[in-house]
């Protein structure tokens, strides 16, 4: 634990629409740096943090799966939670990542990143053990209703094994503690379908694939989560704020600077197809922006 930081049991700050339901723009899944050791290096974060908030996003997302929240103790990440909240102080909504293998486990992570200064709380279905997807479903209603923080779903199927149905986000969009889905499923079908069964509701759709960013807020999505917002912020924030103001042609430039980006990693990655490559990447990206960080 870093001793320079506050309690986790500080109260968080009152930052900018912090009791507006929408959320929009480009929230960052933040990398968790870490020494030599392999503990977590808080200077990192905040160095990393403090950059990005300077390169124009609008939140900030810990413990995601680019943060490797499986990786670290929950107390680690509601660590990581509280030094990027002391870092951004009112300036940008922080989001904590609760994912984990079961109910009890989920709402555990969840008062622990209220502690830490989250804002919002986001969250995969329960993974590792076979689940039907109705009982996937069931627990996330409960971990919604018994949330202490405002909760966004998160549909990453390559990584939990099942995805969530349209038809139940749609359902989901009228609890009053869900204010949000983060779609990373690469299935631009199923985005339009989510899109389509939640218009008018009080609820936003957030893009978590690069490729698809110009299509999604186009139809109607909100705001944008990638990791690649991390190698090159520009591209992405101008994206996001030409979708703002409806500059279709803007946004399609900006779309062909993203997938240079995503060519880019993918050469990389093709050399070493794991996850620590990504890591890797970002980590000589940070570096060419000057942020000296370790990932991995």
């Amino acid at each position: 634990m870093n001793p320079n930081l506050t309690s986790v049991d500080s109260p968080v700050k009152n930052r900018p629409g912090s009791n507006d339901r929408s959320i929009g723009g480009v929230v960052v899944p933040m990398v968790t740096p870490v020494n030599h050791a392999g503990g977590v290096d808080f200077a990192g974060i905040s160095n990393v943090a403090q950059w990005l908030i300077s390169k124009g996003v609008d939140g900030i997302f810990v413990a995601g799966t680019t943060g490797r929240f499986s990786h670290f103790s929950p107390e680690q990440n509601s660590e990581v939670c509280r030094a990027v909240a002391d870092t951004v102080g009112d300036r940008v909504r922080v989001y904590g990542g609760i994912c984990d293998s079961g109910v009890p486990r989920m709402l555990s992570n969840a008062e622990r990143m209220k502690r830490a200064g989250a804002d919002i709380v986001v969250t995969t279905g329960p993974y590792y053990l076979s689940m039907l997807i109705e009982e996937a479903e069931a627990d996330l209603r409960e971990v919604a209703t018994k949330s202490p923080l405002p909760v966004i779903y998160y549909n990453i199927p390559e990584f939990v094994g099942y995805g969530l149905r349209p038809e139940w986000i749609a359902e989901m969009a009228d609890h009053p503690n869900v204010i949000g889905y983060k779609d990373s499923s690469d299935n631009l079908e199923h985005h339009l379908k989510v899109l389509e069964r939640t218009r008018g509701k009080d609820f936003s759709i957030l893009i978590g694939k690069e490729l698809l960013l110009a299509q999604a807020l186009r139809s109607g999505a909100t705001g944008l989560v990638v990791s690649l917002v991390q190698a090159d912020p520009d591209p992405f924030v101008s994206l996001a704020r030409n979708a703002a103001i409806g500059d279709w042609t803007a946004v399609m430039a900006n779309q062909s600077q993203v997938q240079k980006l995503v060519e880019d990693f993918i050469v990389f990655f093709r050399k070493r197809p794991v996850f620590s490559t990504l890591l890797h990447y970002l980590e000589a990206k940070l570096k060419q922006h000057g942020i000296e960080v370790r990932l991995v």
